[in-house]
């Protein structure tokens, strides 16, 4: 099992935005009890910027597409992804949009609660097709997503199908994380239709378990929602948290255990997993080696802060060989 890096080029479509971390006081029980706060802090974000920022850190060519808005929050992206030596010559800057900044309240869990602002003219909405080179989408070793950019109907829902038709057709292997947005325990129907049509173009499906793939096929039990995704050419990859992690493709099912970490922030803990597995298949490792690379990467970021704390080579060979799995788990 190796991570080496490459010349592989791997571009990520979809959107990018700050994120600002604000934790809930910690309350401290002595003769008076008092609230401990931590600082709030702006840091860069955006589920598809997270998984670039995380291939970029364990040494793939990366390349991400989305629209930014003309402002302070855009100005701040640009400049946080070039600085983690991720190609930004086809990032779309649109005067018309806001660049998103999302508040993610941390809890003493390390759970979050996430809410984006402005509400209105999201630039990650905006992807126009012809500000995209389809022929550098031909000629990727990898194209990843995330359904963030293609919860509403726009451009950004037409032009990723269409990316994703295009790459796939190609030959270039492709990866979609859901990042489903369910509202009133269902899916608007157009939504979901959206991300079925992406992922009959996906050689790997990414989500979170119980929480994503019943709604897009449900059934009485969530495992059997995901492998019904599965096909010849596609993999379905289901994130339990302390659980693991489960693959299940045309033929087989594998579980790969998680890495025993004190959680501290689990923001972009799903963004992560995908730039350590995308990069570990790259690398030529099999689907459970690659299962546990990523877990290795998702357990190295939660248990510090943001999903900007993402490992290098080196800092993820150390966890690796440092921290123990959960005991396997029965499913």
């Amino acid at each position: 099992m190796r991570i080496a890096g490459s010349e592989k080029k791997v571009v990520v479509v979809g959107d990018a935005a700050v994120d600002i971390i604000v934790h809930f006081p910690k309350f401290l029980d002595d003769e008076e009890t008092k609230a401990v706060y931590k600082t709030p802090y702006l840091i860069g974000g955006g589920t598809a910027a997270n998984t670039a920022v995380s291939l970029s850190r364990l040494g793939i060519e990366t390349f991400f597409i989305g629209t930014i808005g003309d402002d302070q929050y855009g100005h701040h992206i640009v400049k946080d992804l070039q600085n983690e030596k991720i190609n930004t010559k086809y990032m779309i800057l649109d005067e018309a949009v806001n660049t998103v900044g999302v508040f993610a309240f941390i809890d003493k869990r390390g759970e979050r609660l996430l809410w984006g602002w402005p509400r209105e003219k999201q630039a990650f909405k905006k992807i126009d097709r012809d500000k995209i080179d389809f022929e550098m989408i031909k000629n990727a070793d990898w194209i990843h997503s995330s359904g963030m950019a293609i919860v509403e109907e726009g451009s950004s829902r037409d032009t990723i199908i269409e990316i994703f038709k295009t790459a796939f057709e190609a030959g270039v292997p492709t990866s979609f994380d859901l990042n489903l947005r369910v509202k009133d325990e269902s899916l608007n129907e157009e939504y979901r239709n959206a991300v079925l049509e992406v992922i009959k173009n996906c050689n790997y499906v990414l989500g979170s378990g119980e929480e994503e793939f019943y709604y897009l096929h449900p059934n009485e039990d969530w495992k059997k929602s995901v492998k019904s995704l599965a096909d010849p050419n596609r993999t379905i990859i289901a994130r339990m948290g302390p659980d693991g992690t489960m693959a299940c493709s045309y033929d087989e099912t594998i579980i790969e255990n998680a890495f025993q970490v004190d959680v501290v922030d689990t923001v972009g803990a799903g963004d992560v997993f995908n730039g350590g597995f995308i990069v570990s298949i790259l690398s030529g490792n099999t689907l459970k080696e690659s299962l546990e690379i990523a877990n290795a990467v998702s357990g190295y970021t939660v248990s510090r802060e943001s999903a900007r704390s993402s490992p290098n080579q080196q800092q993820l060979e150390t966890f690796m060989k440092t921290h123990k799995k959960y005991n396997e788990i029965n499913l």
